[in-house]
């Protein structure tokens, strides 16, 4: 394990072109040991053997092309700068000039227009004319850019006339429609990168300005939404709607990929803006349709971004954790558009970035990710050099973090997203949201506490449970929900199904205006038998970033539960509350909460790149009824102090009313949730209180 020197990070001038560089050397000896010689001409990057792939599958082209795209656009950075350092990288800059003019060579080779053919490659040997070829190509295209005086002649032939081909089978083509599910945002985003490039870079190709004529309309219909349809303001000579033959987001410009809302996507405008990367670097004016829409979708991105530089992912995650998210579209935002939140994110990732490498030791970006000679790990560290190396190539402006105050002050709002079925609270405490439609058709909750974003994770049963049938874990079905949000709140009352209606989950989520409590009640009944019963539902990443040690406390005793390399066991704590990490508290109405010690990764489900712990609670059934509980959470160090007063139980008199009453940041509190479908009066301290159907009401005594 190398010891690297921290980066300065308390320097002025971090980061700067040195920071950055100085970690891509870090990473050259990494790479180097996965360099395979094919002859004095030709070689590459990683294993083309799918058996060593890890994870195990993918689609190939995509992770041996790609992969090496990203890996050669830092080989041109390190190549040109100045602030090399040979001694950590181990190779010289001839050494880097060899690789690239071999690799290139080699993928030019074998695209379809080449005259080579290797297994495993899909296209009968070969690999281009895809869905995803534009975003490879135009990532090679930068690097090529970069050393192309350098570069052999016979490469650079090569490859503008792989440039060529690509650009050309976007003559006469429109964009393609997606709104639902999957958005089509990104794929039309990166057609548009590459048809930049391919403008750029032969500009007196025959096919020229229809590459740039085509490139202009799929930047236009990367963000679009039904209004942009029916826009009849001048843009570049007609009325906008005319530029328009999609639509990719929802009015609100939240867009589904994977099957419901997936903030990762909405940052697929830093494809547009390396396109429009390369008018510059040629010195040619950016057309503005490459703008379109960006900051409107930046706008709503950060909206999910934490402190430490983290984003959220309310419905959902099925990419690995907290990969360093170094996008070169933070630094655009923060130097044309002036949003400082952009450029603390980018700092707050720069850090994390040299934390993680220090980590792992070994130069890897990663240090959560296991070495792998191809597939998605493989990918995912190649990808990260390249995102350093557009960073170097862009410029890096001057930004420096925020204060902690001013970051969460800008966030206090609540946030209502009903296309994807979604609430969003944040406050001077934190995140807490809930999602009725997450990934994978689930139903989920979230909630990230201040002070709190290296350790609150998520997973896509958060607050509703897992029901389990003889080992299978049943999947919700949720069939109706009521929300009701204010500018500092929101409830949210449903019905979820499972087994084709076997098991039946009433489920009332509220957020109090004071935005620290907030309350999750749960009444499930079952005509089926279940072998794994298991409520609530809160995960705790416990990894190197919160120093592999996550500390909990509950009545009568304390813990400091070991992260990866523990041991796997559940911890019975015999309490009705519990803390974590000292800025979390959790309280029932007097079931014991329980705390499962992972001790490896083990989410993402496909990925295992983050380890998560879980709290969770066990039901004994009492007829059909398997759950009937209320959970109280508050977020937030002062709210963690006011665990422990109790939740109590109210009466009524009416077996589809649950009403709960507890110590809020404001005083105490009754939650009333009616999972009828009629409307009912319950008696409150005296009072006739009104609750309308599937709703749920809050008094304030």
């Amino acid at each position: 394990m190398i010891a690297y020197p921290p980066l300065d990070t308390d320097s002025p001038s971090f980061p700067s072109e040195a920071d950055l560089v100085q970690m891509m050397c870090r990473h050259v000896p990494y790479i180097e040991q996965y360099w395979v010689d094919e002859d004095d001409e030709y070689g590459y990057f990683g294993t083309l053997d799918e058996n060593e792939f890890k994870p195990a599958g993918g689609p190939i082209n995509e992770m041996i092309i790609r992969s090496l795209g990203d890996e050669l656009r830092g080989y041109a950075v390190l190549y040109q700068s100045e602030h090399y350092d040979a001694s950590v990288a181990g190779v010289d800059k001839p050494h880097l000039l060899d690789r690239l003019n071999r690799c290139i060579r080699w993928i030019c080779a074998h695209h379809v227009s080449g005259a080579r053919r290797t297994k495993p490659f899909e296209w009968d040997g070969q690999w281009g004319d895809d869905w995803e070829s534009s975003l490879w190509v135009a990532d090679i295209a930068m690097a090529v850019h970069q050393v192309a005086e350098s570069l052999d002649k016979n490469v650079l032939e090569a490859f503008y006339r792989v440039l060529a081909f690509e650009g050309d089978r976007f003559v006469g083509v429109d964009p393609p429609d997606g709104r639902w599910i999957d958005t089509k945002e990104e794929e039309n985003a990166w057609d548009a990168y590459l048809l930049a490039w391919s403008y750029c870079l032969l500009p007196d190709h025959p096919n020229a300005e229809e590459w740039l004529y085509r490139g202009k309309l799929f930047a236009m219909n990367t963000f679009t939404t039904d209004r942009d349809r029916v826009d009849t303001s001048p843009f570049d000579g007609r009325p906008l709607k005319d530029w328009i033959c999609t639509q990719t987001a929802h009015p609100d410009l939240t867009v589904e990929n994977h099957g419901s809302f997936h903030p990762g996507y909405l940052g697929c405008g830093v494809l547009l803006l390396q396109g429009r990367l390369a008018f510059q670097l040629t010195g040619r004016q950016p057309p503005p349709h490459y703008l379109h829409h960006i900051e409107d979708a930046y706008d709503v991105l950060r909206r999910f971004f934490l402190f430490n530089g983290f984003t959220a992912y309310p419905s959902g995650q099925d990419w690995t954790y907290h990969e360093p998210d170094i996008q070169v579209q933070h630094a655009v935002m923060f130097e044309e558009f002036g949003d400082r939140f952009a450029g603390h994110i980018l700092w707050q990732n720069l850090k994390y970035l040299d934390e993680s490498m220090r980590a792992a030791g070994d130069g890897r970006f990663n240090a959560r990710m296991p070495c792998a000679s191809g597939g998605r790990y493989f990918q995912f560290e190649t990808g990260i050099m390249g995102l350093l190396g557009i960073l170097v190539i862009a410029g890096i402006p001057d930004f420096k973090p925020i204060s902690e105050a001013e970051f969460r002050r800008e966030q206090i709002g609540t946030d209502d997203y009903p296309y994807v079925w979604l609430q969003v609270r944040r406050s001077k405490q934190g995140l807490f949201s809930f999602a009725w439609r997450s990934l994978k058709r689930q139903v989920m909750g979230m909630v990230v506490p201040a002070g709190g974003e290296d350790t609150l994770g998520s997973d896509q049963d958060a607050f509703v449970g897992r029901f389990e049938v003889e080992g299978e874990r049943l999947k919700p079905h949720p069939l109706y929900h009521n929300d009701r949000t204010t500018d500092r709140g929101f409830s949210t009352t449903g019905v979820i199904e499972y087994a084709d209606g076997a098991v039946r989950q009433s489920i009332a989520v509220v957020a109090l205006e004071d935005g620290e409590t907030s309350i999750v009640i749960d009444r499930a009944v079952s005509d089926i038998e279940l072998s794994v019963n298991e409520g609530f539902g809160l995960y705790i990443m416990n990894d190197f970033v919160n120093d592999n040690r996550v500390t909990i406390s509950f009545d009568g005793g304390r813990r400091v539960v070991r992260g990866v390399g523990g041991k796997a066991r559940v911890i019975e704590t015999d309490s009705t509350w519990i803390k974590v990490a000292g800025c979390l508290g959790i309280e029932t109405d007097g079931l014991q909460l329980l705390y499962e010690d992972a001790a490896e990764r083990n989410s993402p489900e496909r990925w295992k790149n983050l380890l998560q712990d879980r709290i969770f609670l066990r039901h004994q059934a009492a007829g059909r009824t398997v759950r009937d509980y209320a959970c109280v959470i508050r977020q937030g160090r002062a709210g963690a102090r006011r665990v422990g007063d109790g939740v109590e139980r109210v009466k009524t008199d009416d077996d589809g009313l649950r009403a709960y009453r507890f110590r809020s940041l404001t005083g105490f509190a009754v939650v009333v949730a009616n999972f009828t479908s009629t409307q009912k009066t319950i008696e409150i301290g005296g009072a006739s209180v009104e609750v309308l159907a599937l709703d749920t009401v809050v008094i304030q005594e």
